[in-house]
C-alpha cells in the first residue's frame, strides 16, 4: 500500500531535478522560455512510494516564448527537450522518451530508486493546459488538451487556505490506493486533480 515520503528525503531529490532542468533552460535559451513546476503530490507535499519501492516527482514545463516559431512542430519540440536533458551529465540514466513525458531515472544498488517525468504544456484560450503527447492512433505528436486543469494551483491554494488540507490530504492516499487496488495506471497529477474535483474545488 502507498505510503508518505519523508519530506526531506522528498526536498532534496527535489534540489536535484531542479538543477538539472536549469541545465536544460540555459541549453535551450535560444528556443524557449519556459516556467517549471513541480506538480501534483510533489507540490502538495504529498509524494507517496508503495511500500519500499521507488517514487517519482512530476513536473510541467510550461512554455511561455517560443523564439523560433517551434509550436506547431511538436515533435521537433519533444527531440529539442531530449536532447538538451541527455546533455546535461549527472546521476540519472539517459532520459527516455515515453508517450507524453520524458522520464529520467535514478538507479541505485542496481534498483531503480526515483525518477523524475517532464512533460512539456503550453496554456490554451479557454485557460486549460495543452500537453505534448504521442497520438498513437495518428502515428504523430500533438498537444492534448488536459480537463480541468484550469488554475489547478491557484484552486488547491484556496482549498488549504479554507482549512481542508487535511482532508484532501486524506482523500488523496485513498484514491492512491483504490487505483492501486483496482491496478489502474493513473498518474500522480490526475489524481491530484480528482481530488481537487472530489472535494468541489
Amino acid at each position: 500500500m502507498y505510503k508518505y515520503v519523508p519530506e526531506k528525503e522528498r526536498k532534496m531529490l527535489h534540489k536535484e531535478c531542479l538543477g538539472i532542468i536549469h541545465s536544460v533552460q540555459d541549453y535551450l535559451r535560444n528556443y524557449f522560455t519556459f516556467d517549471i513546476k513541480l506538480i501534483g503530490s510533489g507540490e502538495a507535499r504529498l509524494v507517496t512510494r508503495n511500500n519500499n519501492s521507488e517514487f517519482d516527482l512530476d513536473y510541467n514545463l510550461i512554455l511561455q516564448r517560443d523564439k523560433q516559431g517551434l509550436i506547431n512542430r511538436p515533435e521537433a519540440i519533444k527531440n529539442l527537450f531530449l536532447e538538451a536533458f541527455n546533455n546535461h551529465k549527472n546521476l540519472f540514466k539517459f532520459a527516455q522518451n515515453s508517450t507524453s513525458v520524458i522520464k529520467s531515472r535514478l538507479v541505485l544498488n542496481n534498483s531503480l530508486y526515483f525518477s523524475f517525468d517532464i512533460a512539456i504544456l503550453v496554456e490554451g484560450n479557454n485557460g486549460n493546459y495543452l500537453k505534448l503527447v504521442f497520438d498513437k492512433g495518428s502515428e504523430r505528436f500533438i498537444w492534448n488538451e488536459i480537463r480541468n486543469s484550469r488554475n489547478s494551483i491557484g484552486r488547491f491554494k484556496r482549498l488549504k487556505e479554507d482549512g481542508y488540507f487535511i482532508k484532501f490530504k486524506n482523500r488523496y492516499i485513498e484514491l492512491k490506493n483504490m487505483h492501486l487496488i483496482r491496478n489502474e495506471d493513473i498518474g500522480s497529477y490526475a489524481i491530484f486533480i480528482e481530488t481537487l474535483n472530489d472535494l468541489g474545488y
